[in-house]
């Protein structure tokens, strides 16, 4: 029987861990190599992890057409079922006192508990629709903050090595659960990455605010998921503006931004202002590529990434990123950074990207702020007009971490404090249609097409099957692999998971173990019930491995090329890009009841 078919996954793309310094993904022993890391479907980064964030894209499946939308899985290895709550009293900074760390101890000073603002409602604007005033009143506000010395923790200086600290190596957590009391910190890769990020904005925004003595300033915000605004803003490029920084790339300061990168890194079309409705592979590809993002990726730990865990012996396993971190937002860092500027990490190694393509200095370039502004909103949106739904797992809501504010003083807050923009007092200026949302890709093949070519390649073998691949299979460009028959779980265990109440069950392709080396990037694309002749036409239109387990939800997919929920097998293509990846075992769909 003909079986539907079209792209199921997007494309896997698998980026390096970081470097040894980078707290969560710390080299280990040989014994200890395989490690759990954390990845998700889409145009991700990491260029040696902390030269970016990490990441995997996907090629889509069925009408993913040629998106990612992967979430990685969880270790089961690991005994860590609620996750951990993190407080500052649980993470240490090594060099206290000292840059990167705050200037000031949080164990050695008065640390107070978050209030939510009274103050008037801040609306931020996008940056390429900001108003003059609103433009200027940022220029003086960075300009005042670049003017305080280096030792304030309200300069320019002192905010940018937030996030150097948080990301280089620079923080220890000794939380109950963790191996030793000196375990890796990070707050990348797992579901911290986007109330971390929203506390971080925050108080940036109102330090600004308080530096020109105004508390209804905002941030202008980069909305490159519009395409009128899917290039560098134009109030970050004058020279002579504080908004500037030397270290972006520059072939691509004039282009349309690609959210899609390592799928196509060397597709630079020119920006044009005047024709904001273009239809150009990059747009097509980037809203397809927000439509996986936004819409695809349903569940909190698929968008907002998986709980946190402290790194048990034998393995180092902090979480796992979601699309919200691993698609857009990761490839805007790559895409921005300039590759022929380096800088010496906190492993003492020279590293590339600088400043947004390498997390330990995408700090100092203001456009990094506006871009993160945007990242927020799209985790505003996802949890607002699209009604998703946020964790409730105290674990999470009662995590804390401690920033300077405008006065300047030590403030506690708790995840559970920043769930809701309108309480912190600030909103979106939404202008611009969300031209994402109908975005949705399209097969790789038509249904019709795609039955018809799988019929005709199984009459031609004689209707035999091709054989099943062995394990573990180091994959090889050029050289596709068929999984054929890889069964699907009966319905009647997902209308039995469905008939608990909560949230909806979902069908997921699940890939347990994913091997590389975390000094190169990685991909490969997932196609499904595609002939192998044809599953290459996928992807929008030393020494040391990691081993990551990858989670791609399917329902979708499985509806666009006509596979209902009927017991039955799908096949299963894996199309490697790049060399240099093993898989461990052979995929399985499986039911996911959270």
């Amino acid at each position: 029987m003909a079986t539907p078919s079209a792209r199921a996954s997007c494309p896997l793309l698998l980026l390096p861990s970081p470097p040894p310094a980078c707290p969560s993904m710390l080299a280990t022993k040989r014994t200890q190599r395989r490690r759990r890391r954390s990845l998700s479907c889409r145009a991700a980064v990491r260029f040696d992890r902390r030269d970016m964030l990490a990441s995997l894209t996907g090629v889509a499946a069925g009408g993913l057409g040629a998106h990612p939308g992967l979430a990685a899985a969880e270790d089961a290895s690991v005994s860590c079922p609620r996750g951990e709550t993190v407080t500052d009293k649980l993470l240490a900074c090594q060099e206290a006192g000292q840059k990167p760390c705050p200037p000031t101890s949080p164990a050695a000073a008065v640390v107070v508990d978050f209030t939510p603002p009274t103050g008037p409602m801040c609306v931020r604007q996008p940056a390429h629709l900001a108003d003059a005033e609103t433009v200027e009143k940022y220029r003086q506000a960075l300009a005042a903050m670049r003017a305080l010395p280096d030792s304030d923790p309200c300069s320019f200086a002192s905010q940018a090595a937030i996030h150097q600290a948080y990301c280089d190596g620079h923080y220890r957590y000794g939380g109950p659960a963790a191996a030793s009391k000196d375990a890796p910190f990070d707050v990348h890769f797992s579901w911290i990455f986007a109330p971390w990020h929203r506390m971080y904005i925050y108080f940036y925004e109102r330090i600004l605010g308080g530096l020109i003595g105004d508390d209804a300033f905002a941030l202008p915000y980069w909305n490159w998921d519009a395409p009128a605004e899917m290039a560098t803003p134009a109030i970050f490029k004058d020279a002579g503006s504080p908004l500037y920084d030397a270290n972006r790339n520059p072939a691509h300061l004039g282009a349309y931004v690609n959210l899609d990168i390592l799928n196509a890194r060397d597709t630079v079309i020119p920006f044009d202002p005047q024709a904001v409705q273009n239809n150009n592979q990059v747009v097509q590809n980037n809203l397809s590529a927000l439509y996986v993002q936004m819409m695809r990726n349903k569940k909190a730990q698929d968008f907002l990434g998986d709980k946190f865990c402290a790194e048990y012996p034998g393995t180092v396993s902090s979480g796992t990123s979601g699309s919200l971190e691993s698609m857009a937002h990761t490839s805007v860092h790559i895409w921005a950074g300039d590759l022929e500027s380096s800088t010496v990490g906190n492993d003492g190694q020279e590293h590339t990207g600088a400043d947004m393509g390498f997390l330990s200095t995408a700090g100092r370039d203001p456009v990094f702020y506006s871009h993160h502004a945007n990242v927020d909103r799209m985790w505003h949106l996802w949890a607002t007009k699209l009604g998703r739904s946020n964790f409730d797992d105290p674990e999470w809501l009662d995590t804390s971490f401690v920033f300077y504010d405008e006065k300047p003083q030590l403030v506690r807050v708790r995840v559970r404090d920043v769930l809701d923009a309108a309480a912190l007092r600030y909103s979106y200026d939404e202008r611009e249609p969300l031209r994402w949302m109908d975005a949705r890709p399209t097969p790789l093949l038509p249904k019709g097409t795609a039955a018809a070519a799988t019929t005709r390649r199984s009459l031609l073998r004689g209707a035999a099957p091709p054989p099943a691949p062995a394990f573990p299979l180091t994959l090889t460009p050029g050289q596709s692999v068929e999984m054929p028959s890889v069964p699907r779980p009966p319905r009647a265990q997902k209308t039995a998971a469905a008939a608990g109440g909560g949230t909806q069950p979902d069908t997921v392709l699940v890939f347990d173990g994913i091997e590389f080396e975390p000094g190169r990037g990685g991909k490969f694309d997932v196609v499904i019930n595609v002939p192998p002749e044809q599953a290459a036409a996928a992807g929008p239109r030393p020494g040391e491995t990691v081993v990551v387990p990858l989670v791609l939800p399917l329902d979708e997919v499985l509806a666009d090329i006509g596979v209902g929920d009927e017991d039955g097998a799908v096949n299963v293509v894996i199309v490697p890009r790049t060399q240099g990846i093993k898989m461990i075992s052979p995929p399985r769909i499986e039911i996911r009841e959270r």
